[in-house]
């Protein structure tokens, strides 16, 4: 049975507002708000470092620092080895350097360092929230 484009329009306008009203409540639940506040706490890393934590740990799915992972209530599994990253090392600038450089920026990245990061699977503690959860 063909559809008239406007039952079609009608349609789609019912599923959109199903869709809106099932989004808004599922903002306001507790559950949804942890998720979110969780999901905040991983970094996006740039290209370079998706290469490093890939090279060095091909299954990683989600990394994050020893200080990050306690916050979120999980701890790392004695013997884990560190999944190393490059990391900024910024300084303040002096009025001087600010001059120097061309800037105006109170602070700069002055070079890199190797930092530790270790993936959820060398984790033990709290359940991390994942979207199949909703």
């Amino acid at each position: 049975m063909a559809r008239t484009k406007a039952e079609i329009k009608a349609w789609e306008h019912e599923m959109a507002q199903r869709a809106t009203e099932q989004l808004s409540a599922l903002a306001d639940t507790q559950k949804f708000k942890q998720y979110l506040r969780q999901n905040a706490a991983f970094h996006g890393y740039s290209v370079r470092n998706v290469l490093l934590v890939n090279m060095q740990h091909p299954n990683a799915t989600r990394v994050a620092g020893f200080k990050q992972w306690d916050k979120l209530g999980r701890h790392i599994r004695k013997g884990e080895h560190a999944i190393k990253i490059t990391m900024p090392i910024v300084k303040k600038l002096t009025p001087e350097e600010q001059v120097k450089y061309k800037t105006t920026a109170e602070r700069a990245i002055v070079g890199y360092r190797y930092g530790s990061v270790f993936d959820v699977s060398q984790t033990n503690g709290k359940a991390l929230l994942s979207a199949t959860d909703f």
